[in-house]
């Protein structure tokens, strides 16, 4: 029997889903990318260095923070420069502003209808008025964040090479990190409705990778995680292996010629004692078990997150708020060289590698945490049989197990296709 799913509903763009059922396995499970390549790596191509963060944030409306960003870092690894403090932290601020809009968004909007069998939004709204008002006070804080320290909420205009090209203004900062201590409780009654719920029973072993820092959490900078293994970011993009199938749009990422899984979850399984306190006092309340390779609890992971970057941009903030914020932009004597750039983007790892002669950039490559975790999430699917009291459910029932599945990973396609 082939099952087929045209739309999957409630991710970043469109896909579907064709699988074929022997005897109650799911065989050849694969997700079919709907949209046409956007060609942004050709588009920057032989364009000025400092144009590569301003188009490569068009590439998505949901996380334009972190494609602008992972660009910068790309040139200014290509240049040899560091970027310092204050630039640093308010890099960091921009950072968390992007995952605690994502995460708060993918989390109400996207999943938890998924575990109450509501059909549409509205119907979740209106049994969960309350935390619907809540979920989005909340997605405001991250907006805000962006927009006070990039110059909007989208597409942010104050990064350059080498820092911030722009001082916050320090009224906002303040009302801000007032903002965030009154509605850190707010995130973390969220994190307890997550941290209730009940998730399907799945487990298939995996590799998790993300970025490791030994001071902190790691979400700007960092080496890079392969489960217990700490490697050189270049080390670790040169046993990357993209893979584009003739009637494929996106290309697939490999490590070692294994699938492997980037996010939130991945995250979690890698540096879970670094979170701040309160997200890891819900995480052990939560009582979920490590190494967890149930990848449906990606979905608590970004709950437990969503405190962490709150408690994060609290602790920032209050110490930018007491002191002179002075940045500026740094000279660039040599614009010729070769760069990697990587960053958490909400849903895990963003890659960009860039060569630039002169200013000019000569070529770029862009690999997205969707185009890491398509493979892993196929590979997840093609073992779905062996989700508890899967042989029992009828085929729709089935469908509605295998889009919540898809929907736990958070996939953008609009990054995919990039």
């Amino acid at each position: 029997m082939k099952l087929r799913i045209d739309h999957i509903a409630k991710i970043e763009g469109h896909a579907s889903f064709t699988a074929n059922i022997v005897q109650g396995d799911v065989k050849s499970a694969k997700i079919k990318i709907e949209e046409g390549a956007r060609l942004f790596e050709g588009i920057i191509k032989d364009r000025k260095d400092e144009e590569l963060p301003e188009i490569a944030s068009r590439i998505c409306g949901v996380c334009p923070v972190v494609h602008n960003l992972t660009g910068f870092k790309a040139l200014e690894n290509a240049y040899h420069i560091e970027v310092k403090e204050p630039s640093l932290s308010l890099r960091k601020l921009m950072m968390l502003g992007q995952l605690i809009n994502s995460h708060s968004l993918h989390l109400f909007f996207f999943s938890l209808s998924d575990f109450f069998g509501f059909k549409s939004d509205l119907q979740l709204i209106n049994a969960y008025p309350e935390k619907t008002h809540d979920a989005v006070k909340i997605r405001d804080i991250g907006n805000r964040l962006v927009e006070i320290i990039g110059g909007r909420s989208i597409h942010p205009l104050t990064p350059c090479i080498g820092g911030i090209r722009k001082t916050p203004d320090v009224n906002e900062l303040k009302q801000l990190l007032n903002d965030c201590q009154n509605n850190l409780e707010l995130a973390i009654k969220f994190g307890e409705l997550f941290a209730g719920l009940k998730y399907p029973d799945f487990q298939r072993k995996t590799t998790f990778v993300s970025l490791y820092h030994p001071d902190e959490y790691a979400i700007y900078d960092g080496k890079i995680k392969v489960d217990g293994k700490i490697m050189e970011l270049e080390e670790f993009y040169r046993l990357i292996k993209e893979v584009q199938h003739n009637s494929d749009v996106v290309k697939k990422a490999y490590f070692n010629n294994q699938t492997y899984m980037v996010g939130a979850l991945a995250r979690l399984n890698n540096h879970r004692e670094q979170l701040n306190s309160q997200a890891k006092e819900l995480l052990e309340e939560s009582k979920l078990k490590f190494p967890c390779y149930n990848p449906f609890y990606n979905i608590l992971a970004q709950a437990v997150e969503l405190i962490h970057c709150l408690e994060e941009a609290i602790k920032i903030m209050s110490e930018l708020v007491n002191q002179k914020i002075e940045v500026s932009e740094s000279v660039v004597p040599d614009r010729t060289g070769q760069g990697i750039g990587v960053i958490e983007a909400p849903r895990g790892l963003l890659f960009y590698k860039t060569n630039v002669k002169d200013g000019i950039i000569e070529d770029v490559n862009i690999i997205t945490p969707t185009a890491q975790n398509l493979a892993n999430l196929e590979a997840d699917l093609e073992e779905i049989e062996h989700l508890g009291g899967f042989d029992k459910l009828n085929i729709k029932e089935k469908e509605d197990k295998i889009k919540m599945l898809i929907r736990a990973y958070d996939p953008c396609v609009t990054c995919a296709v990039h």
